[in-house]
């Protein structure tokens, strides 16, 4: 039989609800920065249609950290920025491969890297959700290759 979620108090439950919240904004803005993903669009596109997500949902998005081109380097060029921006005014082609992963915070979306030079905290401590995919320009639009 399916299991009741009892919490321990009003706050434990607020806490869980929001948390459900900022995953569900993450999700939704990676999976509108894929949609945004056609030859002869953008890159400031994606950026675009994720900011817009987060800004519904009343949170931020991370500044510092950006998705990346995939080839024979795994870092490189086409650096996709997850928030507004007229920098990058490139236009997605055939055969383009990178990331889309926002990291979509419920407060300041400033951050820091803790020593072990892996995690990524915000500096007012706030929660922060993050979803990945790896995609390619195709002809007609755009291919997920991170799908089982």
């Amino acid at each position: 039989p399916p299991y009741k979620t009892t919490f321990a108090s009003d706050q434990q439950q607020e806490r869980i609800i929001t948390a459900r919240r900022l995953v569900q904004a993450a999700l939704e803005s990676r999976d509108e920065g894929v949609a945004a993903c056609k030859p002869g669009a953008c890159l400031t596109d994606i950026g675009a249609a994720i900011h817009a997500v987060s800004d519904a949902y009343g949170y931020d998005t991370v500044r510092h950290y950006r998705g990346h081109g995939i080839y024979e380097e795994f870092h490189r060029a086409p650096f996709v920025k997850h928030f507004r921006n007229d920098e990058d005014r490139m236009e997605l082609l055939p055969g383009m491969i990178f990331t889309i992963e926002p990291m979509i915070t419920e407060g300041n979306a400033d951050c820091y890297e803790w020593n072990d030079n892996w995690t990524v905290v915000t500096r007012d401590g706030g929660r922060c959700a993050q979803f990945e995919h790896t995609v390619v320009i195709t002809e007609d639009g755009v291919e997920i290759l991170t799908l089982p």
